[in-house]
Formats: C-alpha cells, sequence, structure tokens
C-alpha cells in the first residue's frame, strides 16, 4: 500500500506543474519531493509523470492515478475536519438513562439549558430505575445511584449518597426498637430493590 505522504507530494507536484513549485509549497527541499514520487513509481511499478528540462506531464496512468490520489487526499482533509468539529462542538445524538427520582429532582431542571448549550445535539433519555445494559441496548451514558459499575465500563462518581433506615411508630412498637446495627438481623426489611438489587441488609 502506499504511503499517504508520496501521495501528497506526488499530487502536489501536479499542482504545481513542476519539483520545485511543490517544494516551495510544502516549504521542503525539491530532492525530499524527487525522492518521494520516485518512491511511489517504483512501489507501483509504472512511469507517473514525464520529465524533460523544459515541462513536466502526466503519463496516462498518472492521470488516471491522479485522480484517484486527489479524491482520496480531499476525503482524508474531510474526515479531519469532521473530527475536528465533533471534538469541538458535541453534535449527534445522545443515549441515556437516569433514574425517576433523580430525574425528577436534578435532571429534568436542567435540560432545558443544556439543550440551548448544545443545539446540534439532540437527546433521547429513558427514565427508569431499571438498570439498562448500556452496550446491549446502544446507550452512551446512565446516571446510576448504585455501586461502581464492573471494569468494563468506565464511571466516575458524582457524589455520595446517604440512606437512612427508618421504621414506622406500629411496627416499632410490634417488633421492638434496634439498638445496634447487629439488631437488624431480626427484623423485617421493606427495601427499594433499586438501590438494592440483592435485598439484603449490608
Amino acid at each position: 500500500m502506499q504511503n499517504i505522504n508520496d501521495m501528497l507530494l506526488f499530487a502536489q507536484v501536479v499542482k504545481a506543474r513542476s519539483f520545485s513549485g511543490a517544494a516551495a509549497r510544502l516549504g521542503i527541499s525539491k530532492s525530499r519531493v524527487s525522492k518521494s514520487v520516485a518512491r511511489l513509481e517504483a512501489e507501483l511499478g509504472v512511469r507517473l509523470l514525464q520529465r524533460s528540462t523544459r515541462r513536466l506531464s502526466l503519463t496516462e496512468v498518472g492521470e488516471a492515478y491522479f485522480e484517484h490520489c486527489d479524491r482520496i487526499l480531499d476525503e482524508l482533509a474531510q474526515a479531519d475536519n469532521t473530527i475536528g468539529s465533533l471534538h469541538r462542538e458535541p453534535r449527534g445524538k445522545l443515549k441515556f438513562s437516569a433514574p425517576v427520582a433523580f430525574s425528577t429532582l436534578h435532571v429534568a431542571p436542567a435540560l432545558a439549558d443544556f439543550m440551548a448549550q448544545y443545539p446540534d445535539l439532540s437527546v433521547d433519555m429513558t427514565i427508569s430505575d431499571r438498570l439498562v445494559d448500556l452496550v446491549e441496548e446502544g446507550y452512551d451514558l446512565a446516571l446510576r445511584i448504585a455501586p461502581e459499575p464492573g471494569l468494563n465500563l468506565v464511571a466516575r462518581r458524582l457524589a455520595p449518597i446517604r440512606r437512612k433506615i427508618c421504621g414506622s411508630p406500629a411496627y416499632l412498637a410490634r417488633c421492638g426498637v434496634p439498638q445496634a446495627p447487629a439488631d437488624l438481623a431480626d427484623h423485617n426489611c421493606l427495601d427499594y430493590t433499586y438501590m438494592n438489587a440483592q435485598g439484603v441488609w449490608h
């Protein structure tokens, strides 16, 4: 496969109609340009340019090859520009999931400002307490109130959360008030399974 730099130098020679002109445009030596084109011709096994003391012209094969080179180099430049624009400003679709209560209290109030800040970004938001499979279901990210996920996901802790254990007066009157954490083993637990998928005391 041909070196992209050699293709680039060849295309510049064609556009400048001389080795010295291409070298001047690129700020490199004429000998470097000449060696690059010679290397490209050797790899292809054909002559791309007809050289003379007065004139430089393309061979028939050279004309066809230049058309392909010019198109490839243009597509590479467009690819670089696309990546650059995506890196500078988010665009496209962001698919994410967040739990119900957290979305209501924190995400929804901030969503309008977020969309105004990034007008080229569309948001596909799933509000659910279900722990979605980010990879299998095509999510870009998820906000979770849970222990850190496995090593196959990149996670960042946003903030700690504190949980409280509460008992109704009627329950405590019937079953007694626990005096130490160990006493909880003898008590019933009405748990929110989203927070504790195993349904056990920690």
